[in-house]
């Protein structure tokens, strides 16, 4: 605009020619414009630009204020500065016109500091018309007023505060005056009713954005409800805020409007509260009622004009203090009992309602509850410092295995380079993309390996990251026994967290660290005893060591499970008849002739399985060879005896192909033991069985019959050995180990086919390439070479920590893809599989039905049949504490709160905790018929912490015997089964109401495979332990939950009854 332009060019002559004068004739003012400034541009001025025009515009645009005196003369104040609440934005003034405001603002303090407290009459003015805005919106008195209400709280309740404050308004600052500048400011507004608008709005004045700071409620109060409920929890600052001079307290308030009431446990009296509205302004208030937002019968409010019964209301004077009483009924259990109450209050000055809302909050609490508050705050773990060292010292390696014969070649190490890593951290934000790419890998058998090398690396550099969260600093090493040795105190080594093994290595720096010629030195685990390892160093380091001396500890992990992978799944494209063991199409099936016919009867080890059709025609099959060189598959539900078959088909193979050599794998060392204890129950098999462990593995770790048997790889002393691979080929026709180490076999070089069968149960577990590491090195399909996997798809996959990884696909396990993949592997147009290549196994021998019912139906689509012994299954249906005769399975809802605490990302719920404590007594200590003894309840969490911390308590009650109750993960507990079931589920919001809660975020629980293994564990009696509100949010948990939460109980214990008696 050529008017203002021009006008602010004047304002800068004006300031270096009159030495920042600010007052002038208006006269004076347009000859100065007219004469001197008109000749010192000698390009003339602007188009347009009478000295009437741009002082027109100059004063619109609030730089100026002409200001009419007595006298009848006219004086111009001179006024320029940018403003966050009005007039002219800094954002748009230029680099002239903000210098422009540091002269006239300075010249302004500079003439005016006697009297203005350093402002002149304009600023002052602006100054308290911005502090009356702030306060305006403190209070909420930003709507509709009169302008006689507004002059009242200027002169009153805000000059008031000022006092408070120790502070005065600034002189020539009456309400008319101010009201002037806000005018002109147009941060207020006269309709033509004279009624007065707020119309500035600054969110970091009111503390709430732009939000709206009321909701118009319709008179119906279930929608009424219902609207609250919605609005609550995205505008719950503005609920709990005491506005309008009304303010709610109680001697229990908490922060963010929560009153919190602990009752101790066993109280039999109510807890009564007071609550006190307080009317400190100076205006009257109609209190109107006071709502709870969902029934709770624990809580009762009371008054004493029955306003919250909704009876009548009552005005509450300037000044004055109206109590409502809260009563709280004793509470059973240690559930919390949450439920927002609103208090609905009317401005008698011009009728405007509003609410301010309190969280109430109300649990039993014990020495049990007290005993688990966080040790300390939260605090995310934030990884170790930047690896800065000068020099590195090698430390001393354990002693090698005293006889080792076997053959273990060179691996390649299999590094990732610097573009896989720059890569892979771009596909962390280009998931879909990356999705893409190996998808068409994924259809090419020979880019096979590519595929799984590149999301190999990237776990791998998850893994990098995740273990420096355990790194440690200022730690103290301590003095062995071994006077060559150190030991170091690992926090969560006994839970794995992290992983040390023997034989791993980690680093020690001297501390602090990051000084010049700083040297690191390298340990090596000699020993893992529960939380603590004993490592070994070079020399230097022990002649520095003094007790009490600091060191920063940075651990490691080890390579040797990813070096075999990378190796096994590069040698796949390289293997004859590969395709047709890994990608199997119906060309594949019946390729080599059966080594029998798979309808003949066998002489079964194990005479159950001959009257169980299915897990007989496994067997046959098996036996058979009928889908070779493609896979079998043993698809084998919860409980219905995977791993018998398996080893049945073992026996079987062993007896009726006597030159047969069987590899029997599985993901896990317990699992892989599981396979050899039923293997050596025959006399006959158990000279043929050798159970090979990794040189990590303790022999303290093995199940005693293993140990008696003499079949494992270690001496009298304990040590671990190998013996070479002649030995192994003339003494053993079975080896059991599991799928990593079977890679050490894989590098010595048996004759191809010297392995007729490998067998990998649990096979679902296993990550692709992990089940790779024996079929790649040791299976020869071109000779006729068997693959058999067992598992079930439905229940847990591999652990891994890669977004990237898991995304593209590497949590798929071999099994997993086949059945979905690969079409032979799918049921046919009626239901049933090809036989050929696959078996469902569909009877039931764990569990009562009430426990597999929604399992059953959620995963394998109601074909699971019941074959669990009847005294078994039914030996819990008469406990005292079943809220239903007949139907052993429980949901206790718990509305706790999950914690965290140091630097652990893991949940706990103390009031969960306490709650699986008083079932675990009720069961001990039953009465009448039912006994149970520790060793047949098992507790599951998905939460390490909330494990620690059900463990802790254990100890404290049954010192002597507590490890006979079994306490671990979804995972441990994978492939087991016990009498009783308790799974506490954790999650619960903090203080929250999460049914208002859209973006809660479930973690473990949104699993269902985690789901299924978790409930499907128990054999006669299913507890689950949480917040009904939180499981809800998860479609399995949600069916389960209002299974067990249907009013009409009964009818569920004859339905089950009756699916019982048909099957």
């Amino acid at each position: 605009m050529a008017q203002l332009a021009e006008g602010k060019e004047f304002l800068r002559y004006l300031n270096s020619h009159f030495n920042g004068q600010q007052v002038f004739r208006k006269t004076s003012l347009r000859v100065i414009y007219n004469e001197q400034y008109t000749a010192s541009r000698p390009e003339g001025r602007r188009t347009g630009t009478s000295f009437s025009s741009v002082l027109y515009v100059l004063s619109q645009e609030d730089i100026i204020r002409i200001v009419y005196r007595r006298n009848g003369n006219h004086q111009v104040n001179i006024e320029y500065f940018p403003t966050t609440g009005g007039g002219v934005e800094t954002s748009t003034v230029n680099t002239q016109d903000a210098d422009l405001y540091n002269i006239y603002h300075a010249n302004c303090t500079a003439q005016t500091s006697t009297r203005h407290g350093g402002m002149c009459n304009v600023c002052s003015r602006r100054a308290e018309g911005t502090e009356f805005l702030m306060f305006l919106h403190e209070q909420r008195l930003t709507t509709v007023v009169s302008k006689a209400a507004l002059k009242r709280v200027y002169e009153v309740p805000y000059t008031k505060s000022k006092l408070n404050r120790n502070s005065n308004r600034r002189p020539g600052t009456q309400f008319s005056q101010v009201f002037f500048m806000l005018r002109r400011q147009k941060k207020v507004r006269v309709r033509s009713d004279r009624s007065i608008v707020i119309t500035a709005h600054d969110p970091n004045l009111s503390g709430d954005g732009a939000e709206e700071t009321e909701i118009a409620l319709p008179e119906d109060p279930v929608q009424k409800e219902q609207m609250l409920l919605e609005w609550m929890n995205e505008h719950r600052g503005i609920l709990v805020r005491d506005k309008f001079d009304i303010e709610v307290s109680c001697e229990l308030d908490g922060e963010q409007g929560n009153i919190i009431i602990n009752m101790e446990r066993n109280r039999r009296r109510d807890s009564v509260t007071q609550l006190s509205l307080k009317n400190t302004g100076y205006f009257d208030v109609v209190f109107l009622g006071g709502m709870m937002m969902w029934k709770k019968p624990q809580y009762t409010l009371k008054d004493a004009h029955r306003v919250t019964n909704g009876v009548r209301t009552h005005t509450i004077g300037p000044g004055a203090e109206y109590s409502v009483e809260l009563r709280i009924r004793p509470i059973r259990g240690y559930t919390r009992h949450y439920v927002p109450v609103v208090f609905h209050f009317r401005r008698q000055e011009d009728n405007r309602n509003f609410h301010i809302a309190r969280f109430l909050s109300a649990g039993v609490t014990d020495d049990v509850i007290r005993s688990m508050r966080p040790t300390q705050p939260y605090s995310p773990p934030q990884g170790g410092a930047p690896d800065d060292f000068d020099e590195e010292v090698d430390g001393v390696r354990p002693e090698p295995p005293g006889r080792n014969g076997l053959e273990m070649g060179r691996l390649d190490q299999y590094p990732i380079s610097h573009d896989v890593r720059r890569q892979i951290r771009a596909d962390n934000q280009n998931l879909d993309g990356l999705r893409t790419q190996l998808s068409i890998l994924f259809g090419t058998f020979q880019e096979y390996g590519t595929r799984f090398g590149k999301l190999l690396h990237a776990e791998e550099i998850q893994m990098e990251v995740d273990i420096r969260m355990y790194d440690l600093e200022r730690t103290v090493m301590g003095r062995d026994s071994n006077p060559r040795l150190l030991t170091l105190q690992v926090p969560g080594l006994a839970e794995n967290r992290p992983s040390v093994l023997k034989g791993d290595h980690l680093f020690a720096y001297e501390h602090p660290r990051g000084q010049v010629g700083t040297t690191r030195y390298k340990g090596y685990v000699h020993h893992v005893e529960l939380n603590q390892v004993k490592l070994g160093f070079h020399r230097r380091l022990l002649d520095r060591y003094l007790p009490g001396k600091t060191f920063d500890v940075r651990f490691t992990f080890s390579r040797l499970p990813l070096q075999l992978q990378h190796r096994a799944v590069r040698t796949v494209p390289t293997r004859n008849m590969m395709e047709q063991v890994l990608f199997p199409e119906d060309s594949s099936v019946g390729l080599f002739p059966t080594a029998r016919d798979p309808d003949e009867d066998l002489n079964f080890f194990d005479r159950m399985l001959r009257e169980n059709e299915e897990q007989n025609q496994a067997v046959r099959h098996i036996v058979a060879g009928t889908s070779r060189p493609a896979p079998y598959l043993i698809f084998g539900p919860p409980g219905t005896g995977k791993t018998m078959t398996t080893v049945e088909a073992i026996k079987q193979v062993y007896r009726l192909h006597p030159k047969s050599v069987i590899l029997a794998c599985a993901p896990s060392n317990s699992a892989a033991d599981l396979l050899a204890q039923r293997i050596i129950r025959e006399a006959q098999i158990r000279r043929s069985l050798f159970r090979m462990n990794a040189p990590s593995r303790s022999s303290n770790t093995l199940p005693q019959d293993l140990r008696d048997a003499r079949c494992c790889n270690y001496d009298t002393s304990g040590e671990v050995y190998f013996p070479s691979k002649e030995e192994i080929m003339q003494k053993y026709r079975i080896v059991v180990t599991t799928v990593v180490t079977a890679g050490r076999l894989a590098s010595a070089n048996f004759p191809p086919g010297h392995f007729t069968h490998v067998f990998i149960d649990e096979s679902g577990h296993a990550v692709e390439p992990e089940a790779v590491i024996p079929v790649a090195g040791l299976l020869s399909p071109e000779s006729g070479g068997q693959l058999v996997l067992a598992g079930d798809p439905k229940q847990l996959g591999p652990v891994l920590r890669s977004p990237v990884a898991i995304a593209c696909g590497l949590g798929m396990s071999l099994l997993e893809r086949l059945m979905t993949e690969c079409p032979v592997y799918k049921p046919r147009a009626d239901g049933q599989y090809d036989s050929r290549v696959l078996t469902k196994l569909v009877r039931n021998y764990r569990s009562h039905p009430a426990i597999i019912e929604e399992p059953n139906e959620q995963f394998y689509d109601g074909e699971l049949e019941v074959y669990a012994d009847p005294l078994v299954r039914e030996s819990l249906c008469r406990w005292e504490h079943l809220p239903t005769e007949d139907f052993p399975v429980i949901f206790h809802g718990v509305e706790g709160e999950d914690k965290r605490e140091g630097n652990s990302p893991s949940f706990f719920n103390a009031r969960e905790v306490a709650t699986v404590l008083d079932y675990v007594h009720e069961l001990l200590n039953s009465r009448g018929t039912v006994r149970v003894n520790k060793r047949d309840i098992g507790i599951i969490s998905p939460y390490r912490r909330q494990v620690q911390k059900i463990q802790q308590q254990l100890r404290q009650q049954y010192p002597t015997d507590h490890a006979q109750l079994k306490v671990g993960s979804v995972e441990e507990f994978q492939g087991q089964e016990r009498l009783v079931i308790i799974v506490t589920t954790v999650r619960s919001p903090k203080l929250e109401f999460l049914r208002l809660d859209k973006e809660y975020n479930l973690g473990f629980l949104n699993n269902p495979k985690r789901f299924n293994v978790a409930i499907t564990r128990a054999k006669a009696l299913l507890i689950v332990v949480g917040n009904p509100h939180t499981l809800c949010r998860d479609e399995h948990w949600k069916k389960l939950v209002f299974l067990l939460s249907s009013v009409p109980l009964k009818e569920r214990v004859v339905k089950v009854s009756q699916k019982q008696e048909n099957k």
